[in-house]
């Protein structure tokens, strides 16, 4: 689920309890913290995704919600520097390959490292587990490796997908000062 449908769907939710009863709202909303309902998209290093809690295995579900939260911050840079990359096929005069730009965000997610879990949020409704994570670094040699092994990247394009990613981890919102709230 993408953050952008994640927030579509609690407009609807909030918009369908405005028909809802007093007491029944402030049920629903009891203990939602913040992040899940504000526009999160300046946050480029920051991910938010979900998993179902399935047979009460609710560890696991937390690890798999963390691990998408983590592939998210990977698609936000991705998209970031979506601009090189097409720059770099317009050059060679190729159309843009939709599937070389997956296997670069793919390497940008392998190369990503000190992850910090921000939040997390379990709805009392229906047993799924959000989380928030942040990505505060990535591993330049690991990225420029796996890009290298992408065999219709070229160099030049390589050092300029990694200088990307470098410039967007130096553009980050300096979150140390920002506080997340716990709830609302």
């Amino acid at each position: 689920m993408t953050w952008k449908t994640t927030t579509l769907v609690l407009a609807g939710v909030f918009g369908l309890g405005a028909c809802a009863p007093k007491q029944q709202k402030q049920v629903f909303l009891q203990n939602m913290p913040m992040w899940m309902v504000q526009d999160r998209s300046m946050y480029v290093t920051q991910g938010i995704d979900s998993s179902h809690v399935i047979s009460g295995q609710v560890e696991r579900s937390e690890r798999i919600a963390r691990e998408r939260a983590r592939f998210r911050v990977a698609v936000h840079i991705a998209d970031k520097i979506k601009g090189i990359y097409t720059a770099a096929q317009n050059a060679e005069k190729k159309p843009f390959d939709s599937e070389i730009f997956k296997m670069i965000t793919q390497a940008i997610a392998a190369s990503l490292d000190k992850e910090v879990q921000l939040g997390e949020y379990i709805n009392p409704n229906n047993h799924e587990v959000f989380m928030l994570v942040r990505v505060s670094d990535y591993n330049p040699a690991r990225l420029k490796q796996l890009l290298a092994n992408i065999e219709v990247l070229d160099d030049k394009t390589i050092q300029q997908i990694v200088r990307g990613v470098s410039k967007v981890f130096e553009e980050a919102i300096d979150y140390d000062d920002v506080q997340v709230p716990k709830s609302m």
